[in-house]
């Protein structure tokens, strides 16, 4: 499991990178790398666990392969994006269903891993 800092996806209304109208009803996270578009995983904040899909890129990069697939730790945890953007650190967003699943209340440490369907 990776344990990285998550934050709130928001935007409720608007559309994740797979056309995705964002809701507070699926339970779905965003991972750096559009590869991971429509994969399984499991979030684990304290003693709650919630399943997503990833139906958004982000935060942050969108092709931070080496943090979601190898083992790497998020780009975005340096302070600049890879445009030079700054950031908070995150290495995952949250939709709403999952933040409330989890019981988050601020912006926090999760663990996160695929799994299979």
């Amino acid at each position: 499991m990776m344990r990285v800092f998550a934050t709130r996806e928001g935007l409720v209304g608007g559309k994740t990178a797979s056309g995705y109208v964002i809701d507070t009803t699926v339970p779905f996270v965003a991972l750096p790398s559009r590869k991971a578009l429509g994969r399984f995983v499991r979030v684990t904040h304290g003693d709650r666990r919630a399943l997503a899909v990833v139906l958004d890129v982000g935060p942050w990069n969108i092709g931070d392969d080496a943090y979601v697939f190898g083992g790497a730790r998020p780009q975005a945890e340096t302070g600049i994006d890879l445009m030079g953007r700054s950031t908070n650190g995150a290495g995952i967003d949250l939709g709403e269903q999952v933040w409330k699943v989890l019981g988050m209340t601020d912006n926090a440490l999760v663990s996160w891993e695929f799994i299979e369907p």
